[in-house]
């Protein structure tokens, strides 16, 4: 049974909270049940799992969200300071999330207990079995450098392993970043940074740490937290002004807005100073894409209805970063591939074999035509588990692999439409990690 999580984005806690440490424990139960129902096979028979491995696929950590980098120093600088810097945010981020960290530990330590099965296939409550549990933490785009070696040291001595991409068998696993436009740079790393880095420090950062949110309600500051880390960049605007619509800290309101308007001007400057254009990578463009994204952002006046174009309006802002870049991890033949990481919102490209993306579609829409066969999703209820949404993949003696979502069995997809095509080279520079 393969276990796949992604995004729980455990930072140091100065710009906003992180996840509880109980959530590692509601996530561990819900791995323990979801191994007893993997025991059931397709012919009826109860025969417990051999083996659990639980799979984070990114983004686990969160070295971009801290106070540390609203002064002079940004975390894609390579200079003594930057670094200096660097290191502190990451002890942080593990003081932070020692809780969890923690609960991974005890998960590889403890493993799971199931009961056993009797001669008959049938499970015996009274009996347990411990099933031993493997612990692989991918690196993402928020904990870029996570994989380096000195990482993958310490882990490994915990039976962690630690690296750029997973693979067992049929199954594949990476973050994903890589296939959206906004997180490639556009210069050579250490010089410039890409647009969603820029504006997870220089806008959402700044615009978190500055004076009037800390003035507003608690409960309203909390809701608005989830709102900015839920949506996209082509999205802030409107997460915003659905915020500010609700009323949620009346008083505040005003304030709020401006300064908003204050910090996305301060990114505009600070994207400028940094040699930002927003194409890049993308190749040439008719229109300037960071001036065009600041009045994006600006607009946060749900009556102005200038957030987002009219659906079925020409949006060249979101095609160029809806633009989906060719994945550089092959599925493999018959197989599955995993993403952690959700794009903007493009399909992804044709391809033998099944995806799975971590997360609900965001930004551009795409349905009918634009829905790319043989692509699924796993998107929660509202109801759902407290914990980053999870996918789990198992082998029931069948002749095909079941996935669902941790924490509700029901949800279940099969892939009844396959792509055509050929998958795209192999990435040289990936790291596949070994099952700890």
């Amino acid at each position: 049974m393969i276990v796949v999580t992604a995004n729980w984005e455990i930072g140091d806690g100065s710009l906003w909270p992180g996840p509880a440490a109980s959530m590692m424990g509601r996530f561990a139960a819900e791995v323990t049940r979801a191994a007893v129902r993997a025991g059931w096979r397709s012919d009826g028979r109860y025969d417990p799992v051999p083996r659990v491995d639980v799979v984070f696929a990114g983004d686990t950590f969160d070295w971009l969200a801290s106070r540390e980098w609203l002064g002079r120093s940004r975390p894609w600088q390579r200079g003594v300071a930057s670094l200096a810097i660097r290191e502190r945010v990451i002890a942080g981020t593990l003081r932070a999330g020692r809780g969890i960290v923690r609960g991974m530990l005890a998960l590889v330590r403890r493993g799971v207990l199931v009961p056993r099965g009797d001669r008959h296939g049938r499970p015996v409550p009274a009996a347990l079995v411990r099933i031993p549990v493997g612990l692989s933490l991918l690196e993402g785009n928020l904990d870029a450098g996570l994989s380096r070696e000195a990482a993958r040291t310490s882990a490994a001595r915990y039976g962690i392993g630690v690296g750029a991409a997973w693979q067992a068998g049929s199954v594949r696993v990476v973050h994903g970043d890589r296939t959206d436009p906004l997180w490639i740079t556009q210069a050579a790393p250490g010089t410039g940074p890409s647009l969603g880095e820029s504006l997870r420090v220089d806008l959402v950062g700044r615009f978190i740490a500055s004076d009037p949110i800390g003035d507003i309600d608690a409960d309203a500051r909390r809701s608005l937290f989830a709102v900015l880390r839920a949506a996209d960049p082509l999205g802030l605007a409107d997460g915003l002004a659905a915020w500010l619509a609700t009323g949620r800290d009346i008083a505040a309101t005003g304030r709020v807005r401006d300064a908003w308007q204050r910090s996305v001007a301060a990114w505009h400057r600070a994207a400028r100073g940094a040699g930002l254009n927003g194409a890049g990578p993308w190749g040439d463009v008719p229109f300037d894409a960071v001036d065009a994204l600041a009045d994006r952002l600006s607009a946060t006046d749900l009556k102005v209805g200038n957030c987002r174009p009219r659906t079925g309006a020409a949006d060249p802002l979101a095609d160029l970063f809806g633009s989906s870049v060719p994945i550089a991890a092959p599925c493999p033949a018959g197989g599955i591939l995993v993403l952690g990481h959700s794009p903007v919102g493009a399909p992804l490209p044709l391809r033998p074999g099944r995806i799975i993306r971590l997360g609900a579609r965001r930004g551009i829409e795409q349905t009918g035509v634009g829905q790319r066969r043989g692509v699924r999703e796993i998107s929660l209820p509202p109801s759902g588990p407290p914990f980053p949404l999870t996918a789990v993949i198992t082998d029931r003696g069948g002749s095909d692999l079941a996935v669902s979502s941790l924490g509700d069995p029901v949800a279940e997809w099969s892939d009844d439409e396959r792509g055509g095509g050929s998958p795209p080279p192999f990435d040289a520079g990936a790291w596949v990690v070994e099952a700890a």
